[in-house]
């Protein structure tokens, strides 16, 4: 039952993050030459991110190592966020807001979903032995 909760909450995060996919559209269409770039690497980072927590929806103890890179990214902005709304940097308490809510589903989904297990998974993996989380673990 917890990795199917994990399942969802990862699933929630896919979706959000293709949301902001799509209205991030507009941004790269308005933004100035000299923006454009960084609007186009945001925008293709929110696709990349929501294949990356469908990824881990589906097999949380598959990626060494990618759970604890994506809650430092999400941990990272939201602190970055916060720091920077007392220039009163624009969007930055939105952005706050949302990164620090990704970052602490991602945590509760990395727990139930053992995702810390990957560790020892990748060892058993090349010795070709599944491991007990791997064994247990059912789809939708």
């Amino acid at each position: 039952m917890a990795v199917k909760i994990a399942r969802w909450i990862m699933l929630f995060c896919a979706l959000s993050a293709i949301v902001a996919f799509i209205s991030g559209f507009e941004n790269v269409v308005i933004a100035s030459t000299n923006q454009k770039i960084v609007e186009l690497w945001r925008l293709l980072g929110f696709i990349t991110f929501a294949g990356i927590f469908t990824l881990l929806a589906f097999k949380p103890t598959r990626y060494t190592g990618i759970w604890e890179l994506v809650i430092f990214h999400k941990i990272a902005m939201a602190v970055s966020a916060l720091v920077l709304m007392k220039d009163n940097a624009e969007g930055a308490g939105f952005i706050g807001l949302i990164d620090g809510s990704l970052a602490i589903l991602i945590i509760i989904a990395y727990f139930l979903s053992k995702g810390y297990a990957s560790w020892g998974s990748s060892r058993k993996r090349r010795n070709g032995e599944k491991t007990q989380v791997e064994n247990n673990q059912t789809f939708l």
